[in-house]
């Protein structure tokens, strides 16, 4: 599956990519540490994605490889918080009631914590393998983009 990306009135061919899910309850910057060591990668905090489908900045994680300085591999984590105002159709109601809210960037993989996402190459196994066997993760598997109901919420800018 791919899309296409606008960027000053040029159109660029976003290409297919794969998508590693990752179980784990650490934080972000923690799993980053322990795939940079066992799996010889460099992900760095550089800044926040945005994600153009949903109007919000993803707090991530990139590493730009050396191979190839086009390509990037993202760690980010599934959920994110947004404040939600609440207004009820209630006249005793004096204030808006404002409320945070989880929400994820893949709705119908809700139970996972972490995904990867890496442009199509052949060595995602090899990566996935590396990455299972460290003990602070559950479980980690290939998840195929074409089975994503919301894909188009990984295009980011």
């Amino acid at each position: 599956m791919s899309y296409k990306k606008y960027n000053l009135g040029k159109s660029v061919e976003e290409e297919s990519f794969s998508l590693i899910a990752i179980h784990a309850s650490i934080e972000d910057f923690q799993l980053a540490y322990l795939i940079n060591k066992n799996c010889k990668t460099r992900f760095k905090r550089k800044h926040n994605l945005f994600s153009s489908n949903l109007k919000k900045e993803i707090k991530a994680l990139v590493w730009e490889n050396s191979w190839d300085e086009e390509t990037f591999w993202y760690l980010f984590p599934n959920k994110y918080e947004a404040l939600k105002t609440m207004t009820r159709n209630n006249p005793d109601l004096l204030f808006e009631n404002e409320t945070q809210m989880d929400l994820y960037i893949l709705p119908e993989l809700k139970q996972v914590d972490y995904f990867i996402k890496i442009p199509n190459n052949n060595s995602k196994n090899i990566y996935l393998k590396k990455i299972k066997e460290l003990p602070e993760i559950q479980t980690a598997y290939n998840i195929h983009e074409d089975s994503l109901k919301s894909s188009k919420n990984l295009i980011f800018n």
